[in-house]
C-alpha cells in the first residue's frame, strides 16, 4: 500500500508514463513511426517546444497530435497542481512541527543532550528514553531528522553542536548530561570544549575512536570517555575467558521491567541527625530484599561489598541489585518513610 505522503508523486509519475505510452503507441500505429521517432514526436508534442516533425503527418495523425496536446495539458496541469499542494502542505506541516519542538525544548530541564544519531547515539537515546530521561538530539544530517521525527517523546535540533548557539538552543545550562557520539574524534573534541565553556559543571560523556585521544578529550573537559572498539574487544575476550559471568552481568545490566536490575541510589534522603546511620541498623537486606554490591562515599572512594557496620551519609551513592519493588522499598527506607523501618541509636 502506497503511503499517503507519496501518493501525489506516484500519481504524477503514472500520468507522465501513461501519456508517453499513449503517444508512442499512437504514432507507431497511426503513422508507422519507429519506436525512437514515436517517442521523439510524443516528447516534442507534450512539451510544445515547436520542433519540426520527423515526417509530415496524415490527417489522422494531426487529429491524434491535437488530442495528445489537449490530454497532456489537462493531465499534467492536474498532476503539477497536486504535487505543488502536497509539498506546500509538507512545508507548512514541518514548520508547525518545528515550532512545536522548539516550544517544548524552550522549557526543558534535567535532560540529556545527545550529539549525533549514529549507531552509538541511537543506543544512548533508546537507553535514556527507557529510563524516562528527557532527551534532546543534535543532528546535522537532514535524513536522520526524518527518523527522529517518528520517535515519540524525543526532541531534536538540526544543527552543528560545535556552535554555541545550537547548544544554547538545546538549553545546555539546564541539562544533566551531554553525550557526544560523533564518529570523528576532532568533532567530539570541539563539542566537549564548547560544552564545557558553556556549562562548567555539566557531566560530559564523549566517544573516542583512536587510542590516545581519550586523554585529550578528558584534558579539555570530558567527564568520561568511551571507546566502543576497545569495549567491544574486551567483551569478546571475556566471552572466551569467562562466558557465563559475562552473560550474567550483561543480563543484569540490560534487564528491565519486573526483572532484577543493577542500579545506583543516592542517600541524599537520609536525614542529618545525631545518631549514626549504618547499613545494619537500617535493616536494608531484611526490609527491602536488595543486595548492596558497593557504595561511593563523599570522598569519591568506592567500597565493594560494604559490611553491616558501614556508615551511610547523604553524600553516599549505593549500588544495589534488586527488583523494582525491592528498590522502591529501599528508597522508602533511606527516606525514613518505610512502615517497618526503624533506626537504632
Amino acid at each position: 500500500m502506497v503511503k499517503e505522503s507519496k501518493r501525489p508523486v506516484v500519481l504524477a509519475a503514472i500520468i507522465v508514463i501513461s501519456i508517453l505510452t499513449i503517444g508512442t503507441l499512437g504514432y507507431i500505429i497511426i503513422e508507422g513511426f519507429t519506436f525512437t521517432e514515436a517517442v521523439y514526436m510524443t516528447i516534442i508534442t507534450i512539451a510544445t517546444v515547436g520542433f519540426k516533425e520527423v515526417r509530415d503527418l496524415s490527417n489522422p495523425g494531426m487529429w491524434f497530435t491535437i488530442s495528445l496536446i489537449l490530454l497532456s495539458l489537462g493531465l499534467l496541469t492536474f498532476a503539477l497542481s497536486h504535487i505543488a499542494s502536497h509539498f506546500g502542505q509538507v512545508i507548512v506541516s514541518n514548520l508547525k512541527s518545528n515550532r512545536k519542538v522548539e516550544k517544548k525544548i524552550s522549557t526543558i530541564k534535567e535532560h540529556a543532550i545527545v550529539v549525533g544519531y549514529g549507531r552509538n547515539g541511537q543506543q544512548a537515546v533508546e537507553e535514556l528514553l527507557s529510563n524516562k530521561i528527557p532527551v534532546v538530539v543534535i543532528e546535522n544530517k537532514p535524513e536522520n531528522i526524518q527518523v527522529l521525527e517518528t520517535i515519540p517523546n524525543l526532541l531534536y535540533i538540526l544543527g552543528d553542536a560545535t556552535d554555541e548557539e545550537v547548544l544554547k538552543t538545546a538549553r545546555i545550562e539546564y541539562a544533566r548530561a551531554l553525550i557526544s557520539s560523533l564518529p570523528n574524534d576532532a568533532d567530539n573534541l570541539f563539542v566537549v570544549v564548547t560544552a564545557r565553556v558553556l556549562s562548567p559543571n555539566l557531566k560530559i560523556i564523549s566517544r573516542a575512536s583512536t587510542v590516545g585521544n581519550d586523554k585529550k578529550l578528558k584534558l579539555v573537559g570530558a567527564t568520561n570517555v568511551i571507546m566502543p572498539d576497545k569495549v567491544g574487544g574486551q567483551r569478546m575476550a571475556t566471552l572466551v575467558v569467562q562466558p557465563d559471568l559475562s552473560e550474567f552481568l550483561e543480563k543484569i545490566m540490560l534487564s528491565s521491567g519486573s526483572e532484577v536490575s543493577l542500579v545506583e541510589l543516592s542517600c541524599s534522603a537520609i536525614e542529618r541527625t545525631s545518631y549514626t546511620c549504618t547499613i545494619g541498623n537500617l535493616r536494608i537486606r531484611e526490609l527491602s530484599g536488595v543486595s548492596i554490591l558497593g557504595l561511593k562515599n563523599a570522598d569519591n572512594q568506592y567500597v565493594l561489598n560494604p559490611t553491616a557496620d558501614t556508615t551511610l551519609s547523604p553524600e553516599d551513592m549505593l549500588f544495589v541489585l534488586g527488583t523494582p519493588l525491592q528498590i522502591n522499598a529501599l528508597k522508602l527506607l533511606l527516606s525514613g518513610t518505610h512502615p517497618e523501618g526503624q533506626t537504632e541509636n
